[in-house]
């Protein structure tokens, strides 16, 4: 009976490892496709030019609208004010992070000018099936390499991104540590803080055409 409960232990064990290994796979897949399109992108000479930044932000834009949860991402920037303001005031903040994250994403790409990619051996498996981290290392042109680490959530429409560290830099925590400090020099206005940062986004859009 002793060495039948040790098997079933081992059995378990190997059957979650391997559940973890498909689970890793599929995000990768998920990493890897994406990567590729935007390779392409950042390869086209024509959207390299300045007048066609907001073209080129429209491209990534494209890639990263099936593959990023937006709203689980702005929720989370939000943190603890996120039940601070209505449904309209969460989905107004959720549509201007977006628009915040994509350029925030897109200058860090164009600004590494990449030349390849590789998407990295699996690292530590993670304990949970449904949550991946997959990191890809870029290449500059000037010999450079880059690494930036993907955090995927496995949802019913597929694997998503969650969150992302840029060479080091954790984007949603930078967010997160923005909008909590607007809300400390508002005191405490989560509604005022939403309506600035939608308005400064606005004003870059304004900036980037005109320029």
């Amino acid at each position: 009976m002793r060495y039948l409960s040790r098997w079933l232990v081992l059995l378990t064990l190997v059957l979650a490892s391997v559940t973890a290994n498909a689970s890793w796979d599929e995000a990768r897949n998920t990493v890897e496709q994406a990567s590729a399109k935007m390779m392409k992108v950042l390869e086209d000479e024509a959207l390299k030019a300045p007048e066609k930044s907001e073209q080129l932000i429209s491209e990534i834009e494209a890639i990263l609208n099936p593959v990023v949860d937006f709203d689980y991402v702005s929720k989370r920037v939000m943190g603890k004010y996120y039940n601070r303001v209505d449904d309209k005031q969460q989905q107004i903040f959720s549509s201007v992070f977006k628009d915040t994250m994509v350029r925030t994403y897109a200058k860090s790409l164009t600004g590494f000018d990449i030349v390849r990619y590789e998407v990295a051996p699996e690292g530590q498996p993670s304990p949970e099936a449904d949550k991946q981290v997959v990191s890809v290392n870029i290449f500059s042109a000037k010999g450079e390499q880059y690494t930036l680490v993907y955090y995927m959530l496995k949802e019913d429409s597929g694997w998503k991104l969650v969150n992302v560290l840029v060479d080091g830099i954790n984007l949603r925590l930078n967010f997160k540590n923005q909008f909590s400090d607007m809300v400390s020099r508002t005191n405490g206005n989560v509604a005022q803080v939403i309506a600035d940062w939608k308005a400064a986004v606005a004003g870059n859009d304004s900036n980037s055409k005109d320029s």
